[in-house]
């Protein structure tokens, strides 16, 4: 569960772009130091049913998605878009919004044709307050601790924000009575996002407070150079002799096979492909409603004995500890290292325009035999709104629906590409963006944090990497598991969270890089537990048994 502040690491480690498996619950992580029971607990409350999924019968695709998570692929975009909305969103009013931001400025609306086009085709004027993502945390701190009014919308991140649930209960609208159950379906692009986004939002004190921005299922996983990994002859799927093998022959010449960066070794997250791999539980497991969190079963030590064995064989970028990830991903890039842990989002256009073709892009498969890989969040982050009066929220949540329109909408294009022949155009091979398109878009002007539609694998391009990545996804989700904390909230993992992660990331740091002896992990875990890893456990079960 990771609190850290670099957000732009977590969105890295997140999904998608995405929500990563090191990130907390969201509503776990919004929870001050009350106690169980209190009015944002879910315990011993009338839980308001999640909202119908009713998904959108959109365009075939090439192959299909599935339960387990697998993606539908795309290998072409759809000939013929179809509308969803096709009722007026807005009334041409002023929409406050506060998002986060991963990239520079947009420009100002007045000279951006993407932001006037968004404008347009939900008839309001938005007005967004773009907050730059290492000032998001204090920006939040000090808008909640202030009486001023509220923006109409805001994004919530991952971000550990004490009392969060609280404020958002106090001052922000339930929207249970317009998404719970059948409800949902006025807003029919808000019922087409599946339900595990809605869990991994939860509730606070049984009701909806918010809208997800869905990610994949799939969560931190192994990025590797397969055109380096196909020359050394290393399979697909590996044994955990195998993997270590293939990182010693991947590694000489300046070149490692294993590329670590600090914000790694802040929770759980650079353990988490090898523990996934040697069947550890995403997190925590559940048995009989008693929590156990991983770090305490002998499938996590198996994995930091691998980890070590890395270490010991000279396999890592020699300053782990010390790079950033911005560096390690580049590191990457240039084939400097032949494998990074990331968040699955990196799957993207940006990720293979910065490898340019140096080689193939592949995930790595778990190589252990009784591999549990770990699921993520299904989300990002989600959007919360100031309370008003029914018809205000009412418009709030048709702009959250149009931007949350499917793949295969004209709706979703206008959000994700802008307006053909000024921010793309479209050839046999599908969208091609323009230079324009690269000055003005969806994370310049983050609209995508004000509603996201549920991802499909497109990459238009790279049919080849979809297709592995689609080959990648069918292999390793039927076996992955989900963290059954998703959605749930602990009133001492919020207020001691980051101290809890702290005692995690440097205990598998001391382990790995062989500054203690693995026999000192038993006395990490009960470090752990003394600092309040065990009341998290008791809080945790007391949510999962309320949530049934």
């Amino acid at each position: 569960m990771d609190h850290r502040i670099d957000r732009r690491s977590l969105l890295r480690l997140a999904g998608t772009g995405v929500l990563g498996l090191a990130a907390a619950p969201l509503l776990t992580a919004c929870g001050g130091g009350s106690p169980a029971g209190d009015g944002v607990s879910n315990a011993g409350k009338n839980l308001t049913p999640w909202p119908a999924y009713v998904p959108f019968s959109g365009p075939t695709p090439d192959s299909p998605g599935d339960a387990s998570g697998v993606q539908p692929l795309y290998l072409k975009y759809p000939e013929k878009l179809v509308r969803s909305v096709n009722n007026p969103v807005g009334d041409g009013s002023d929409v406050t919004v506060m998002v986060v931001s991963f990239g520079a400025p947009p420009k100002p609306v007045g000279e951006n044709q993407y932001w006037q086009a968004i404008n347009k085709a939900l008839n309001v004027n938005l007005k967004v307050t773009v907050v730059p993502d290492p000032e998001y945390g204090q920006k939040m701190a000090t808008l909640m601790a202030s009486g001023d009014d509220l923006p109409d919308m805001i994004m919530f991140t991952n971000l550990a924000l004490p009392h969060g649930a609280e404020f958002i209960q106090a001052r922000g609208a339930d929207l249970s009575e317009f998404l719970g159950g059948d409800a949902v379906k006025e807003f029919p692009n808000l019922a087409n996002i599946p339900t595990y986004a809605w869990q991994g939002m939860g509730r606070i004190g049984g009701k909806i407070y918010g809208v997800p921005l869905e990610r994949p299922m799939p969560g931190n996983s192994l990025f590797v150079n397969r055109s380096a990994m196909d020359a050394a002859g290393i399979p697909e799927d590996w044994t955990v002799e195998q993997y270590l093998e293939a990182m010693k022959g991947l590694t000489g010449d300046r070149k490692w096979g294993v590329g670590w960066f600090k914000t790694l070794f802040t929770g759980l997250a650079a353990a988490t492909f090898h523990a996934g791999s040697l069947g550890a539980p995403n997190t925590w497991s559940a048995e009989g409603g008693t929590f156990t969190h991983t770090i305490a079963t002998p499938q996590f030590e198996q994995a930091l004995e691998v980890m070590r064995k890395l270490v010991e064989a000279g396999n890592h970028y020699p300053d782990s500890l010390t790079v950033s990830s911005t560096d390690m991903q580049s590191y990457f890039h240039n084939g400097t290292v032949a494998s990074i842990s990331d968040g699955f989002g990196s799957v993207n256009l940006s990720t293979l325009t910065k490898i340019n073709g140096r080689f193939a892009l592949d995930l790595g498969r778990p190589y252990g035999p009784q591999a549990t890989p770990w699921q993520s969040f299904g989300i990002f982050g989600y959007v919360a709104m100031k309370k008003a009066e029914s018809a205000r929220i009412k418009l709030l949540l048709r702009i959250c629906d149009y931007l949350s329109a499917p793949f295969g909408t004209e709706e979703y294009e206008l959000a994700n590409y802008g307006v053909e022949g000024k921010h793309f155009t479209k050839d046999a091979d599908g969208i091609k963006t323009t230079e324009l398109y690269s000055q003005e878009n969806n994370s310049l002007l983050p609209t995508r944090f004000i509603g996201a539609a549920p991802s499909v694998l497109y990459l238009p391009g790279h049919a080849d990497v979809a297709k592995s990545v689609h080959e990648w996804q069918k292999a390793t989700l039927p076996k992955s598991v989900r963290n059954p904390a998703t959605g749930l909230r602990s009133a001492t993992e919020a207020s001691k969270g980051a101290q809890l992660n702290q005692i995690i990331g440097d205990g598998i740091a001391a382990i790995t890089f062989g500054r203690k002896p693995p026999s000192a992990w038993k006395d990490v875990v009960t470090q752990w537990k003394q600092a309040g890893g065990d009341k998290v456990a008791t809080e945790l079960a007391t949510e999962y048994a309320a949530n049934k």
